[in-house]
């Protein structure tokens, strides 16, 4: 596992940037680091962002939203998992939830070298990361708090309607490599069925295993992908350990830096309280 620290200090604005190249079963998983503002001083506390199915945005649209966390004195980690966007290898839950767990195998490094703070490593995940954001949790016990917008967590429901079938077929014709591992459709959902039977990768399963110290959803009222409805019956045994807040007028695309201003102030002062 390595950080990538350029000959000359790199600044995106205030920020410093460094490339993240982390090595897994051969493949490279590849990202990018943001520092906050020189005035704070090492440790950083750490937000890894576990983006959302298809991760098609750059990273500096994805960390326009982010600015306030940076500026709180949060270093941010944006990775592309493995099968999309600069990473190697094809998508699959597997090499997700494997990926997230070496992000946070990376942290742990970094706290050691007094880069970040390992009592402080956080995640926000995003669409499908939301659902890999839980079942890493339940695999390590290194996490401080979880923050899930627009999570999509009915899996097993989702990968099996036409919706999700066009989806597919849409990036294969018109953003042929942007993921890589869906181009035989059918052999693609039928193995991400298979994974589903494993418990390891089934969110109920890991519901209740999570271990880290807080955790909130934020989703949207309006949201079409997954429903607040069938959050409050998912969670409806885990009340105590979960926040679940439902905006009135929000839909489930959110990372849009104009439509992320709605829930920008309740992302901040869940993490720096």
């Amino acid at each position: 596992m390595i950080l990538l620290e350029f000959d000359n200090k790199q600044y995106d604005g205030i920020y410093e940037v460094t490339e993240v190249e982390i090595h897994n079963d051969g493949e490279i998983v590849r990202g990018i680091m943001y520092f906050p503002p020189q005035k704070y001083n090492k440790p950083y506390p750490l937000i890894l962002f576990f983006h959302g199915f298809p991760q098609i945005l750059t990273f500096k649209e994805i960390i326009r939203n982010f600015q306030i966390l940076l500026d709180e004195g949060f270093a941010v980690i944006l990775p592309n998992f493995r099968g999309y966007r600069l990473s190697e290898g094809e998508i699959s839950l597997k090499s997700q939830v494997s990926d997230g767990l070496k992000l946070i195998e990376f942290s742990i490094q970094l706290a050691q070298n007094d880069i970040i703070n390992g009592n402080d490593i956080n995640i926000l995940g995003y669409d499908l990361g939301g659902y890999i954001s839980i079942i890493v949790s339940s695999l390590t016990d290194s996490i401080n708090k979880i923050l899930l917008i627009s999570p999509i967590l009915d899996l097993k429901t989702k990968v099996n309607t036409l919706e999700f079938r066009n989806s597919l077929n849409y990036l294969n014709r018109f953003l042929p490599g942007s993921v890589r591992g869906i181009k035989n459709v059918d052999k693609f959902i039928s193995k991400t069925n298979t994974e589903l039977k494993n418990e390891k990768f089934q969110i109920e399963k890991a519901f209740s295993n999570i271990k880290c110290k807080k955790m909130k959803i934020i989703i949207g009222k309006n949201d079409k992908i997954t429903s607040p409805m069938f959050l409050e019956t998912l969670f409806s045994n885990y009340r105590d350990k979960i926040d679940v807040n439902i905006i009135e007028g929000m839909d489930h695309d959110i990372i849009d830096h104009e439509s992320f201003k709605q829930i920008s102030d309740k992302v901040r002062r869940f993490f720096s309280k």
